[in-house]
């Protein structure tokens, strides 16, 4: 019955009511329903039901689980590479990919959006791409009103070096850029390419008012 746990997640943007009374029967006899017994056994369940709590709004749900996560499945940073992975205590060479993606998928949810996800293409959007990872990497990319806020994080940090990467998908000439001394934006049909020295900040793109 725990699989059920994640057949609920595939069904839920097609069959919302079933998929409920599934995730409801599984949680039961997964025993996650109530007090959690720690530590949690890898698998993909956690995170699928994680992810479908914060689809339903579930927040007490929610928080027990992502709770017993983050005391069970060993978040870890890899500050050489700059990466982060849930190593689920396996002591394996690499981390799981399918338990990662769950659990990486439950963090970006949030009411709605795996059913906004399937009913529907995306709306196009601007976008940053070519960004130099692993020597950059980009700890924040958020959108809000209208805005990009990205929060850089070189792995060595070099005032007197810079890196580049591209905002793709935004008309010409309307956005600048803000945040960190001597960063530079250079606009052409193709996107606009941003030129950053290599330290940690936090830049602002945004589009100008003409």
């Amino acid at each position: 019955m725990r699989a059920a746990l994640t057949t609920s997640f595939y069904a839920a943007p097609q069959v919302p009511a079933d998929a409920r009374r599934l995730f409801d029967a599984a949680l039961r006899s997964a025993r996650l329903d109530g007090d959690i017994e720690l530590p949690l056994a890898p698998g993909r369940g956690v995170g699928s039901s994680l992810l479908l709590a914060r689809e339903w709004g579930l927040d007490e749900l929610a928080g027990r689980l992502a709770a017993a996560a983050e005391a069970s499945y060993e978040p870890t940073w890899d500050r050489d590479r700059g990466e982060f992975a849930w190593r689920m205590g396996l002591d394996e060479a690499h981390p799981r990919g399918q338990f990662n993606a769950f659990l990486a998928a439950a963090e970006a949810g949030g009411p709605g959006r795996w059913a906004a996800l399937s009913a529907a293409p995306l709306e196009r959007c601007p976008q940053i791409v070519d960004v130099d990872f692993p020597n950059v990497a980009l700890s924040r990319a958020e959108w809000h009103r209208g805005s990009l806020f990205l929060r850089i994080e070189p792995l060595v940090e070099d005032p007197a070096r810079s890196t580049t990467f591209r905002l793709v998908g935004a008309e010409p000439r309307i956005w600048w850029v803000s945040g960190i001394d001597g960063v530079t934006m250079d606009v052409s049909s193709g996107g606009a390419v941003i030129r950053v020295p290599l330290v940690r900040g936090d830049l602002e793109l945004a589009p100008s008012s003409y």
